[in-house]
């Protein structure tokens, strides 16, 4: 199986990452929609506001992470990762999965559930956790080193290609 170039497994992840990111715009629309219209909710004004900025925010940076993705996947495709468009892509990465975390935790203090936290929880309903954020937060510290050792290798590569 290829794993990069035309036909290969990152061909096939292109194909997935914008059909993602195409459903993930729909949704982000069609869920943002329902909140800004709804009066179901029993919270007031300012703090549904501030719920939604949230929202907003977070959504924004997960579809970006999606958006970067697909450019290094591309650079896959082309078989040419090592490029300096990538780790501007991975540093990015990071910084979203940052602002994903941040927007975890102000959720989880304004949110009036933060009196029923729980770190893990299994019911009839199946596993639940109020832990996410670690998931974005450790992600973000991965990825920012990924990114340093892409530029590495792509100091390298271009070291090489001037002595050739």
């Amino acid at each position: 199986m290829k794993y990069y170039g035309n036909s290969s497994l990152a061909s096939l992840l292109k194909i997935m990452l914008s059909s993602i990111l195409v459903i993930g715009v729909i949704m982000f629309i069609y869920i943002s929609k329902g909140v800004i219209t709804s009066n179901d909710l029993q919270i007031g004004m300012f703090r549904k506001t501030l719920i939604y900025s949230l929202f907003l925010v977070g959504t924004i940076s997960l579809i970006l992470i999606v958006y970067n993705l697909r450019k290094i996947v591309h650079s896959l495709v082309k078989a040419d990762p090592f490029i300096r468009e990538n780790v501007k892509s991975l540093s990015n990465i990071s910084i979203e999965c940052f602002i994903i975390t941040a927007c975890y935790l102000i959720n989880f203090f304004i949110n009036p559930k933060y009196t029923e936290f729980n770190l893990i929880t299994i019911d009839m309903k199946g596993i639940h956790t109020d832990m996410e954020f670690f998931i974005f937060f450790f992600a973000g510290c991965f990825i920012l080193i990924l990114s340093k050792v892409f530029e590495r290798a792509v100091e390298v590569k271009e070291e090489n290609d001037f002595t050739i």
